[in-house]
Order: C-alpha cells, then sequence, then structure tokens
C-alpha cells in the first residue's frame, strides 16, 4: 500500500492559536477551519497538518486524555536562521540553539503552543570527512 498524501494531528484545548502559530512561523495556510478542527496545508504539497479539539467526539478518549506530546514534526525550511529569529524576536523560546550536523543539517529544535516538539531544518553540504567515515563509497 502507498498512501496518496500524510497528515499529522496536533490535539489541543486551543486550535486556533496551535494552527496561528504554523500559519505565522511555518507559512502554512487554513484550508478548513470548523472550530475544532483546523487543517493547514503549504501550497500544493501532499501532506498537511490538522489541529483537533482535545475531547471532541472524533478524537478517542485516551488520546484526548493524553496532554504530554512526544510527536516530532520535521520542517524543512530555505533559511534556518531567519525562522529562527522570527521565532526568538516574537518571544518563542527555542529548546536549542542553532547547531550545523557534520550530516548536512543546520537546525534547531522548538515547540509549538501545545507542545509538540518541531525540528526545524536546513539541508547543507555534508561535512566530506563524516561522509567517507559513515557512508560506504
Amino acid at each position: 500500500m502507498q498512501p496518496a498524501a500524510f497528515g499529522a494531528t496536533v490535539i489541543t484545548a486551543r486550535p486556533a492559536e496551535v494552527a496561528a502559530f504554523y500559519e505565522q512561523y511555518f507559512d502554512l495556510k487554513i484550508t478548513v477551519d470548523l472550530g475544532w478542527f483546523i487543517c493547514l496545508r503549504r501550497g500544493e504539497a501532499e501532506w498537511e497538518i490538522a489541529v483537533t479539539e482535545r475531547g471532541h467526539a472524533s478524537v478517542p478518549a485516551a488520546v484526548s486524555a493524553t496532554t504530554a506530546s512526544s510527536n516530532v514534526f520535521g520542517f524543512v525550511v530555505e533559511d534556518v536562521d531567519e525562522v529562527a529569529r522570527r521565532l526568538t524576536e516574537s518571544g518563542v523560546k527555542l529548546d536549542t540553539e542553532v547547531v550545523t550536523e557534520p550530516w548536512g543539517q543546520r537546525h534547531f529544535f522548538v515547540r509549538d503552543p501545545e507542545g509538540t516538539h518541531l525540528d526545524v531544518i536546513q539541508l547543507v553540504a555534508p561535512d566530506p570527512e563524516w561522509l567517507a567515515a559513515n557512508l560506504p563509497s
């Protein structure tokens, strides 16, 4: 089976606030807003993020009862430093500093208003020594 698309869902008591975060910092646009359910997408991407109200009848009780998020959403962006700047200037605390990894990522971690972990990534050239030591030729 090959899925036709991919979506991730954030369960929250504050759907509008969480959706606004993704709009403001990741340029996602709301495609559906029912109040208790908000769907966001970027352009014609084949993925989306849904934000659903905790306790809604469509959410299993066990999911609504879980309030701590252990999910990590990865966002690949063109300029990770610009995203980090916009977040910090707005008072959002980053979980990590922006770092460049030898495998070809410059990234940082932050959380959305519900606590979902976000790995914000810019692809960069990997370190040639790291590649030689870690990837078969």
